[in-house]
């Protein structure tokens, strides 16, 4: 049967193996990762289960024992910063180390041997997730346990020499190891306990000593914070500032900010208790803290803590605070929550200083930094502000253009995709809201701020719809000469999008500016197949506007590109119909001769077009007796006109008789030939009445043959 002594020394050769695996590997890997990947590193839980051995190995082993737990413990100690979690390998370096000391000295009894029973522990907890297993999270305080127990028993040794040198290496260590017991005692849950123990730690006369007392205190008071326990925190903190006041008075000059940050805590601990003692505290803290650090960052947002709890959140006092934070803020992540924190609270009643304060700290402070995602969320809050119809703020598009103008002056580029989109959106909104009350002025200005603003990756689609909107808006208001403007100057792809030129055109009439509105026109027109969908709205707003002729237009150029699609082959006959009626209904209100003659030109070749070969197929009887009728009361009726125009107009009367012929029976066909003389007959008195005018001999002879030929024909 094997003996505890040789069980002790085989348990000893096995940690040996394992501690020279692990230097083996991390002689060239020193990240986490690396490390936690060894199958040493998996097996360390398992061999610290082997400790404390029974009995001392031998000599031999001791001494291995000795130098390569130094190794690992250097190491840990090194990586800490690198890696952190390490706790598992210090452990086990101290566990060979306590091997291989002598059972009667101080061995290994130092400070840094207590390292791991507390500041690590800590660290391993902090580091560990809520979520984590519950024997995950108590295997730390289990090993820190069991190296308490052994310093407990070496201590109780030394205690008992009556060596005067060992004294003072006693006291310093008892002083850590009490200190370690209150660290376990509080991560256990049992600040009773903790409380006692701390009791116990001897006097201390030295800063060193003093400077680790301020650790313990202020870390516990952290976490009893954290844990919403005040009334620990408040004990515990109190304990710092005690400490740091020793260790303060022990230094020549203090050149960190412990001092601030207890004050800080201690502060917010006793703000949330009610005893006299915690206020007393609390006004100690707070003649402390504004005494010394009254223009620190930290100390502003506890004034406004406190005057917010005061109800003194709407007050002169509040928004200087507010001032100076802004002043003396260095925008990283925690200063610049902490501040739209308290600044968002005066938002609905201070609006004007709410929006001053996010202009600022745009332009003054996020423009020139790194902080590329806090730019664009106070950004976003300060549209949200401006755009928010319960928080009317005026000339609120005017506030934004200058404050983008700002940024950009400081080198700030584009907003990202995702926050130019939230940006449209609230605006877009705000947009919509202001047209619905009639607040056409001000929704223009929104629609023309983010078509001409350079911080917005607009899209395509996004910069057609604000297009659509603007003019819109403009043509409303006088002010549609700003929109002429705009479309002239943005790129190709929005100054031939359909809609924006119907729009526009839409616009342009409804001001009276009809050479604006023909210009327009045109350019729809240019636009092929993708504009002749707005062409027959285009006339209808024409008719609306008195524009008889530019709906004649509208109409001729849609006949003019006709192709042979079931649904316009449907409306053809209509097309030429209303085409027809728009022009020769303004034949009776021109002013001179000229226009007369031009608007019959334009009946002809309105006419000419529907005779076609490809065309004429699809007209009904009834529709060219129509055609026939209503090229010949035209013709009668253009008695100041061209009579060559006149004679052609009564030429396309008589084809369309013709037409008109082919689709009746011959008992149907007899009321035609009276059509056929009205004709004639008109045409031969506009030639005699040609042969009259004309002075030129040979001219005048030819048309009365020709009258002579007609007749006789």
């Amino acid at each position: 049967m094997a003996t505890a002594s040789s069980n002790s020394e085989a348990k000893a050769e096995t940690i040996l193996e394992l501690a020279k695996e692990l230097l083996q590997h991390l002689q060239n890997n020193t990240h986490e990762g690396a490390i936690s990947m060894s199958d040493a590193f998996y097996s360390l839980d398992e061999h610290l289960g082997h400790f404390p051995l029974l009995t001392a190995p031998p000599i031999t082993i001791r001494r291995q024992l000795a130098a390569h737990g130094a190794r690992l413990w250097n190491i840990s100690v090194q990586m800490i910063s690198i890696v952190g979690n390490i706790t598992h390998l210090s452990a086990i370096a101290l566990f060979m180390l306590d091997c291989a000391a002598p059972s009667h000295g101080s061995g290994i009894l130092i400070y840094d041997v207590l390292q791991i029973s507390g500041e690590q522990i800590l660290m391993e907890r902090s580091r560990k997730p809520k979520s984590a297993g519950s024997s995950n999270k108590n295997r730390p305080k289990l090993h820190s346990q069991k190296i308490i127990e052994i310093i407990a028993v070496r201590l109780d040794r030394l205690d008992r020499s009556t060596d005067s040198s060992d004294k003072v290496q006693i006291a310093s260590t008892t002083v850590g190891y009490y200190m370690a017991r209150v660290h376990l005692a509080w991560l256990q849950g049992r600040p009773d306990i903790a409380d006692h123990l701390f009791s116990k730690i001897p006097a201390i006369a030295t800063a060193y000593g003093q400077r680790r007392v301020l650790e313990l205190c202020y870390k516990i008071g952290s976490f009893a914070l954290d844990d919403r326990q005040y009334d620990n925190a408040a004990k515990w903190l109190e304990r710092a500032l005690s400490a740091w006041e020793l260790y303060h008075s022990c230094m020549a000059q203090s050149i960190d900010n412990d001092e601030l940050l207890i004050l800080h805590a201690s502060i917010r601990a006793n703000l949330q208790l009610e005893s006299l003692v915690a206020k007393d505290r609390l006004q100690k803290a707070l003649n402390l803290i504004e005494k010394r650090y009254a223009h620190e960052f930290a100390v502003k947002a506890l004034q406004l803590e406190i005057l917010s709890r005061e109800g003194h959140w709407n007050g002169n006092a509040y928004l200087q605070v507010l001032r100076d934070m802004l002043d003396i803020l260095n925008p990283n992540e925690a200063e610049l929550k902490t501040l739209v924190f308290y600044l968002q609270k005066v938002r609905d009643h201070e609006t004007s200083f709410y929006v001053q304060g996010l202009q600022q700290l745009l332009v003054e402070k996020l423009a020139t930094s790194d902080q590329q995602e806090w730019t664009e969320r106070i950004f976003i809050l300060l549209i949200w502000t401006l755009t928010n119809s319960r928080l009317p703020m005026p000339n609120s598009s005017n506030i934004l253009c200058d404050t983008t103008k700002r940024i950009s002056k400081c080198g700030r580029g584009f907003l990202s995709e995702d926050a130019t989109n939230a940006c449209l959106i609230l605006i877009w909104k705000y947009v919509d809201i202001a047209s619905s009350e009639g607040n056409l002025r001000v929704a223009e200005h929104w629609c023309s701020l983010v078509l001409e603003e350079a911080m917005f990756q607009r899209s395509s689609e996004n910069k057609t719809i604000f297009v659509r909107r603007y003019i819109e808006c403009a043509s409303d208001t006088p002010n549609v000469s700003a929109a002429y403007k705009l479309l002239g100057n943005m790129a190709d792809e929005y100054r031939k999008c359909p809609s924006a030129l119907y729009l526009i055109y839409k616009a342009a009439l409804n001001n009276k500016d009809f050479t604006q509105g023909h210009f327009y026109l045109d350019s729809l027109c240019q636009l092929g197949a993708t504009g002749r969908s707005y062409l027959l709205p285009c006339a209808a707003e024409a008719l609306r506007s008195g524009q008889t002729l530019l709906a004649a237009k509208c109409v001729q150029h849609v006949i003019d590109n006709l192709n042979d699609s079931l649904l316009e082959l449907k409306y053809i006959a209509s097309l030429f119909i209303a085409a027809g009626c728009l022009v020769s209904a303004q034949l009776g209100n021109t002013g001179t001769v000229e226009e007369a003659n031009g608007l019959l030109a334009q009946v002809i070749r309105v006419l000419e077009a529907a005779h076609k070969g490809e065309q004429n197929t699809v007209f009904s009887a009834i529709e060219l007796e129509w055609l026939s009728q209503r090229s010949y009361n035209i013709a009668a009726q253009a008695s100041a006109c061209d009579s060559r125009l006149v004679i052609q107009l009564l030429d396309l009367s008589m084809q369309f008789t013709d037409l008109q012929r082919e689709t009746m029976t011959c008992e149907k066909q007899s009321g035609l030939w009276q059509h056929y003389l009205r004709c004639d007959s008109i045409k031969i008195f506009r030639i005699i009445r040609e042969a009259r005018k004309e002075m030129e001999p040979f001219l005048k002879a030819c048309l009365i043959l020709f009258t002579k030929y007609y007749f006789k024909g």
